[in-house]
Order: C-alpha cells, then structure tokens, then sequence
C-alpha cells in the first residue's frame, strides 16, 4: 500500500516537472540540461573514481567541468534569478532627464548620449545593471518616434 502511495506522488511529480519544462523557453532549458547533465556526470567520476576506474573517472571529470563551466553557471543564475528590465515604464520627460537632453535633440544626439552613458555604467565594467537598463529603456523610448 505505501509503493502504492509513494507512485502516486511520484507521477504527481513528474506530470509537475514535464508540465515545468514545456513553459520553459529554450535558453533557460537548455541550461538546466547542461547543469543536470554536468552534475550527473560529477556524481558518476566520483563514483568510478573511489572504484578505482581511474581510465574512466578522469574523462567524465573533464566533460562535467565543461559542461558546468563558470559561463554555464553565471546564465543560469540570470534566466532563473534575474529581475526581467523590461517591466521598467518610464515616461518620454524622464527618459530626457536620464539621457541629459532637450526635448528637440535628435536620433544621433540620443544615440550618442546612450553610448556615453552607457560606457560609463555598463556592469561589465562595475556598473549597475538597474542603471544600464534604465539608459537602454530611455534610449528605447526617444527612439520609438524617431
């Protein structure tokens, strides 16, 4: 009776985890794929290699810490954790103020002041990614009528 009870839970299980993955999109898909697989193979060259199979362990190894490399890891800690920036509303007047422009400023005005701002606040070089995507939605919203 409790297998019973047990395989009901489980199926419950894996109708939630199919239905899980079928609204995913592909990116974060196919990085779940690459962590679950990598971790799998980590378990399984740790296993081989207190078994002594030292031919086997050491490829699985190389191939685990491929497909988890530290590229891997950092996408899927954006798709899964990451705030989507492109919920901010914002308004053509604050989209001005951000930019530091006139109301009559032209296309190559706005592309240029987005570029210099941008530069100065991109998170690659220690910016914040809250202030990058607020330029980038200023820069959008000037150049939707433009």
């Amino acid at each position: 009776m409790i297998y019973l009870f047990y395989g009901i839970i489980l199926l419950f299980v894996f109708i939630f985890l199919i239905k899980y993955l079928s609204n995913m999109n592909s990116n974060k898909l196919q990085s779940l794929t690459k962590i679950t697989i990598g971790g799998v193979l980590l378990i399984i060259s740790i296993f081989l290699l207190f078994r002594g199979l030292y031919y086997f362990s050491g490829p699985l190894l190389a191939l685990s810490l491929w497909l988890t490399r530290l590229k891997t890891l950092y996408n899927f800690y954006n798709l899964f954790f990451k705030k989507n920036n492109s919920q901010i509303s914002m308004d053509k007047n604050e989209a001005f103020e951000i930019l530091g422009l006139d109301f009559n400023a032209s296309r190559d005005d706005i592309i240029n002041a987005h570029r210099m701002l941008i530069e100065k606040n991109h998170p690659d070089k220690g910016g914040s990614d809250y202030l990058s995507a607020k330029i980038n939605k200023a820069r959008d919203t000037l150049l939707e009528d433009k």
